[in-house]
């Protein structure tokens, strides 16, 4: 099974033929608006909506069921997004792709790129990637990994995002090898064939791949 998230980030980033993409949807905050909008069935709609209008909030509650719709205060620890991957997480699936939730606000972003180092994730830390126009999000744990190229992106990018030891990247363009953890982005690698190999200890590492 495979859940998509949609969040409220913004439009023009979105992949094209988003809404044709397979799976469930789960609306977060005014994701679940946009989802509404296109005439899309959601399993569940999520925040605390305070990028709505009062009456896209009262029109979003009557299209959908009490039960499909998780309204919480704005003071809170927990993002949007967060919430969603928690209810998405709960559903057990094979698969979750994260759309909307690049651009914009920096904080925003670098809070949802991180979601993946939070423990109460581990279950789904492969399972999940965020997707936009022009990247790719993904994470990988311990142990020897295959990277496969997305199809249509050039770069490729490795990002330490708790404490990773033994680091290797073996048959990119650029190999790299790291007996230490060093909080940086290595990026602007590339595919040699369609698969790059990796291999880490312990921790988590975020892969990017990018088109310009």
């Amino acid at each position: 099974m495979q859940i998509n998230i949609l969040a409220g980030g913004p439009t023009e980033l979105w992949p094209d033929n988003l809404f044709e993409e397979p799976g469930l949807w789960i609306g977060a905050d005014r994701g679940a608006w946009r989802l509404y909008q296109h005439g899309m069935a959601m399993l569940m709609a999520v925040g605390d909506f305070d990028s709505l209008a009062a009456s896209e909030l009262a029109t979003l509650q009557a299209h959908l069921q009490a039960n499909e719709i998780i309204h919480v205060q704005a003071e809170k620890d927990e993002t949007d997004t967060e919430l969603a991957l928690r209810y998405a997480q709960e559903q057990k699936p094979d698969q979750i792709k994260v759309f909307g939730a690049t651009g914009g606000r920096v904080d925003h972003l670098l809070s949802n790129l991180w979601l993946m180092a939070d423990p109460v994730f581990h279950d789904i830390v492969e399972k999940t990637t965020f997707i936009d126009r022009l990247n790719t999000v993904s994470y990988v744990q311990p142990g020897e990994k295959t990277v496969r190229k997305v199809p249509h992106t050039k770069y490729l990018g490795f990002m330490p995002i708790n404490d990773v030891a033994d680091f290797h990247i073996i048959d990119a363009k650029y190999p790299l090898a790291l007996t230490e953890n060093v909080a940086k982005m290595w990026s602007s690698n590339e595919f040699k064939t369609d698969v790059v190999h990796i291999s880490l200890k312990t921790g988590i590492v975020m892969v990017t791949q990018s088109r310009d």
